[in-house]
């Protein structure tokens, strides 16, 4: 049986490390939110740029916080490891910069303050529940993907960034790949915002996609799909998947699903793929885009998307994950498919499963 490690098992640290580290996570609510401000108030942003380090006074003339503010900032930020101090000059550590420049850092601490930190206290709730008791601090739905389009501007860039950083740089690499197969009519489930679908537009001058999402979000697909200069070769088709007795429209040679299905429980995401078995054409195929947790060569990225299923937990659905791989196969092989192809660590961390019927 595979081992499910963990980056920080205690048989591999000295007692005393082991001890810091559970310290520092008694108090990680306020280290988020102090490396949040030091962010956001640019005081890393300054340091970064002055390689000689800054003191206090000079730090101070140039943010817009108070000396008490700036000053329990600061060194909080010691703390962390954000920051260092030395001859009364503040300089930023390596720890720092990362969190202050890395594209997914940066994306995830915009996604956890905008979008899951207000809710994160209600885990408790939401696991006994089996619903996201934390989503009312959003706003008034069943589901975040309710109100998707009812977010708050600043809310809505949060959660689309994070959303579309997992899976933007997917969509060029695997073009070559799906059109290899025979590809005539793709249905684009869980459309979103249409960038695949505008991806497989570009690609190929004669595929026709077919967009099934909730209203709310085709509305969004259909206006980025005009604004990249496309008026037909698309067809929106509103539909809820969750409702079982409802078949999807038509018949496909392609289903593409990119980070759809872990927003569904187990039962869910085996009915959901019954339905599209049913609606492939002879021959079809359902291609399935995941993040995989126990399929990430990085401690970080695992550890990202063991933290993601907590936002499904509190915020999304109350029931959906960032799945292990064993786990999702178990799920496909009761849907009646069986999985031909398989393609990890795309763009580093995603895994592309082709499925056929059994």
């Amino acid at each position: 049986m595979t081992k499910k490690n963990s980056f920080f098992q205690d048989k591999t640290h000295h007692a005393f490390t082991a001890l810091e580290k559970a310290h520092f996570l008694s108090y990680a609510p306020y280290a988020f939110q102090a490396s949040v401000l030091l962010r956001d108030y640019q005081v890393l942003t300054l340091l970064m740029n002055e390689m000689d380090g800054m003191n206090f006074e000079a730090i101070h003339e140039k943010t817009p916080i108070s000396k008490y503010g700036l000053r329990i900032l600061l060194e909080a930020g010691i703390g962390i490891g954000l920051i260092y101090e030395e001859d009364e000059q503040y300089h930023i550590t390596k720890t720092g910069t990362m969190f202050n420049t890395d594209a997914m850092v940066v994306v995830n601490t915009s996604f956890m303050r905008d979008i899951c930190y207000e809710g994160a206290g209600k885990l408790k709730e939401s696991i006994e529940q089996g619903k996201p008791v934390g989503l009312p601090f959003l706003g008034d739905w069943n589901t975040i993907y309710e109100g998707l389009s009812k977010l708050n501007d600043q809310q809505k860039k949060s959660w689309f960034d994070f959303d579309h950083f997992y899976s933007d740089s997917v969509f060029p690499q695997v073009m070559p790949y799906v059109f290899s197969l025979p590809s005539s009519t793709i249905l684009d489930i869980g459309a979103n915002t249409g960038k695949f679908s505008i991806q497989c537009l570009k690609h190929n001058a004669s595929v026709k996609m077919n967009l099934l999402d909730l209203p709310g979000q085709l509305n969004m697909a259909e206006k980025n799909i005009q604004d990249h200069g496309f008026t037909s070769r698309y067809e929106l088709i509103p539909h809820d998947i969750l409702i079982e007795e409802n078949p999807i429209p038509g018949k496909y040679d392609i289903i593409w699903m990119s980070q759809f299905l872990d927003c569904f429980s187990d039962d869910q995401i085996i009915m959901i793929l019954k339905k599209c078995k049913a609606a492939l054409n002879p021959g079809g195929h359902v291609l399935v885009n995941e993040t995989f947790w126990d399929k990430q060569p990085f401690h970080a990225a695992m550890y990202s998307l063991q933290m993601t299923s907590l936002y499904f937990t509190t915020m999304a659905n109350g029931n959906s994950q960032m799945y292990d791989s064993r786990v999702f196969y178990k799920l496909i092989e009761a849907a009646g498919l069986k999985i031909t192809n398989e393609q990890h660590q795309i763009a580093t961390t995603h895994s592309l499963l082709t499925l056929s019927a059994m």
